[in-house]
C-alpha cells in the first residue's frame, strides 16, 4: 500500500521521503507539471510567424498577426515558448533583465481599453495610478514601452472583447490597432474561433490581424511523434508502444485531438502506470 504524504497548513503536499515506495511516482508527476516545450510542425510554422514579425523592418503600419484555435490547443503556449526565448536572450551578464523585447499580457475580461494598460503597466512593474484617466495610461504606457525595448506586444484571450457591447468591442479594438501604430511595433491577437469572427467583421482589422490557425491534431505520423516525445518526456516510453496504431488513435478519442487534453492524457496515463507499481 502507498502512503499518502499529509498536507502542509498552507495546502502543499510535501515530497515522501527518497525510500519510500511512493517517491518514484512523485518525482515522474511532478517532473511532468512542469512547463515543457514539444516540438511539432504547427507549432515551428508559428514561432516562424511570430520571429518574422519581431524581426521585420519598421513601418508606420506594422503587420500583426492574430493566432486562433479551439480551447485548450497550444496557442497559449505557443506564444508563451517564444516570449521566453526571445526575452532570454535580453538579459545581462548579471542575468538582469535590461529589455522586455515581448510583451505578453491577458485580455481583460471585458472591452475595457483601460484595462489592457493596466495590464500593460503591471506586467512591467511599473507605478501607476488605477483610477487615471484612459488617455493619461496610455500616454504613460506609450512613454514606458519603447524605454524598456518592447518590440512585440501578445494580447492572450482577446476573444474577451465578446463580452461586450458592438460599440464597446469596435473602441477597444480600434484602439488596439492605434496603438500599434503609435509605438509602432506588430502586435499578436491570441484567441478562439469567435475572435476570427469578431476581427473579420470589420474589414481594416481583418487585413492588418493576418489570421494563424492552429487546427486540432488528426490521427497520423504527426500526431503519433508528438505523442512519443510527450511520453518519453514524461516517463511513459517504456510503457507505450506508439508504433500502435490502436494506442495513438485511443489517445486522440481522449483528447478530442487537443495538444492541452492529449497532455492531460499522458498525466492520466502515468498515474495510472504509476499506480500499479
Amino acid at each position: 500500500m502507498v502512503s499518502v504524504p499529509q498536507p502542509h497548513p498552507n495546502g502543499a503536499v510535501p515530497a515522501p521521503p527518497p525510500d519510500d515506495p511512493s517517491w518514484e511516482l512523485h518525482e515522474r508527476l511532478r517532473s511532468i507539471r512542469k512547463v515543457r516545450w514539444i516540438d511539432y510542425p504547427v507549432a515551428t510554422a508559428a514561432v516562424e510567424r511570430l520571429t518574422k514579425l519581431i524581426d521585420g523592418p519598421q513601418t508606420h503600419r506594422p503587420p500583426c498577426c492574430l493566432i486562433y484555435s479551439d480551447t485548450n490547443n497550444g496557442k497559449t503556449t505557443v506564444c508563451l515558448k517564444f516570449a521566453r526565448d526571445i526575452n532570454g536572450t535580453a538579459e545581462s551578464d548579471a542575468g538582469e533583465r535590461t529589455e522586455v523585447p515581448v510583451l505578453m499580457v491577458q485580455a481583460p475580461a471585458h472591452p475595457d481599453i483601460g484595462g489592457l494598460y493596466d495590464a500593460f503597466l503591471r506586467r512591467l512593474n511599473a507605478p501607476y495610478l488605477a483610477t487615471a484617466r484612459t488617455d493619461r495610461k496610455c500616454d504613460q504606457v506609450l512613454r514606458l514601452l519603447p524605454q524598456v525595448g518592447v518590440r512585440m506586444i501578445v494580447i492572450d484571450e482577446i476573444h474577451h472583447v465578446l463580452a461586450g457591447k458592438v460599440d464597446q468591442r469596435s473602441i477597444f479594438l480600434n484602439s488596439v490597432k492605434a496603438l500599434s501604430n503609435e509605438l509602432p511595433i506588430p502586435i499578436v491577437a491570441v484567441g478562439t474561433q469567435d475572435a476570427l469572427r469578431t476581427f473579420q467583421t470589420d474589414q481594416q482589422l481583418g487585413n492588418r490581424f493576418e489570421p494563424f490557425h492552429i487546427p486540432r491534431w488528426t490521427v497520423g505520423k504527426d500526431y503519433a511523434l508528438f505523442l512519443a516525445r510527450l511520453c518519453d518526456a514524461m516517463g511513459l516510453q517504456k510503457e507505450s508502444n506508439f508504433h500502435s496504431r490502436q494506442l495513438v488513435s485511443r489517445f486522440h478519442t481522449l483528447s478530442e485531438g487537443l495538444t492541452g487534453e492529449t497532455y492531460a492524457s499522458g498525466e492520466r496515463r502515468l498515474g495510472k502506470v504509476g499506480g500499479g507499481v
